[in-house]
């Protein structure tokens, strides 16, 4: 085990809270935060020291002060596309952690990103890939990525793509639409549990630092994977056009061939029938 004790979550969400819950069994003690008052007893129950962080822009600038006060920092927060405001204060975030984490105890920072920030190149990308955001949030995320990575600290930033787990069904994604473009186009997906397993592993690695993706080996086709889901849910397949027009492929070389990182369902058709 690594022998830094302290790690902070800023999010304990769908992946920070399952994350937190297998840090505090390996013994870490942790402390999370969540923007829900609600959410308060929740965390202190599953034994999170509890924070209320906010970065709404109708705010004040929230205390960071104890989340930052520790060993390691893993930032789990989404972008905030559901809101109309939501990137903005997502921004706002990156801006702050940026000028606070250098003054503070944190000596290692893992980001948690998205493999958003590359395009449908109609090609294969790793982690030594140009990027090429499309999208307002992806171009966010880029931007927070760029201010972490020229920090005085180890950095580790951590692209992941889909996530599907628990109360996040693939087999909800596209069930009962007809005509669904690109049906032949490869999925690149991920599983909390690989993820959780992934950012621990991360941890425990004195020398991690730079772009690693989190992706699933295996790439099936959009249509393979989505019907199956569906199928599994019991729930109406979905009807895709046989085409591949658009698409890319994410490869996650760095966690495997330096970290000796192995995936417990490395095919995604393997995952889906084990879900």
């Amino acid at each position: 085990m690594n022998n830094k004790k302290e790690i902070n979550l800023l999010g304990c969400g769908w992946l920070g809270f399952p994350l937190a819950l297998s840090l505090i069994s390996r013994g870490f003690n942790v402390k999370g935060s969540t923007t829900s008052p609600e959410k308060m007893q929740v965390l202190k129950a599953a034994g999170i020291d509890p924070f209320l962080v906010q970065f709404d822009q109708s705010l004040p600038e929230p205390d960071l002060t104890k989340l930052l006060d520790g060993d390691i920092l893993i930032v789990s927060l989404p972008p905030g596309r559901r809101t109309a405001d939501g990137p903005d204060n997502y921004k706002r975030m990156g801006e702050i952690l940026t000028t606070k984490l250098p003054k503070s105890r944190i000596s290692k920072l893992i980001f948690i990103s998205s493999t958003s920030v590359y395009s449908d190149s109609n090609s294969v990308l790793t982690e030594i890939s140009e990027i090429s955001p499309q999208t307002a949030s992806a171009k966010i995320i880029a931007e927070i990525e760029k201010s972490l990575l020229a920090l005085p600290i180890q950095v580790i930033i951590l692209r992941l793509a889909g996530l599907f787990g628990p109360g996040r069904s693939p087999g909800r994604f596209f069930s009962g639409k007809t005509n669904i473009p690109n049906g032949l186009a490869p999925v690149n997906m991920i599983h909390q549990e690989e993820v959780v397993s992934l950012i621990n592993s991360l941890i425990d690695s004195d020398s991690a630092s730079g772009v690693y993706i989190g992706s699933t080996p295996s790439h099936p086709t959009k249509e393979e994977f989505y019907t199956l889901a569906a199928h599994i849910d019991k729930l109406p397949e979905p009807d895709f056009i046989p085409e591949k027009l658009s698409w890319k492929i994410v490869e996650s070389e760095r966690v495997e061939k330096e970290l000796g990182f192995i995936y417990k369902f490395p095919n995604l058709i393997d995952r889906l029938n084990n879900l």
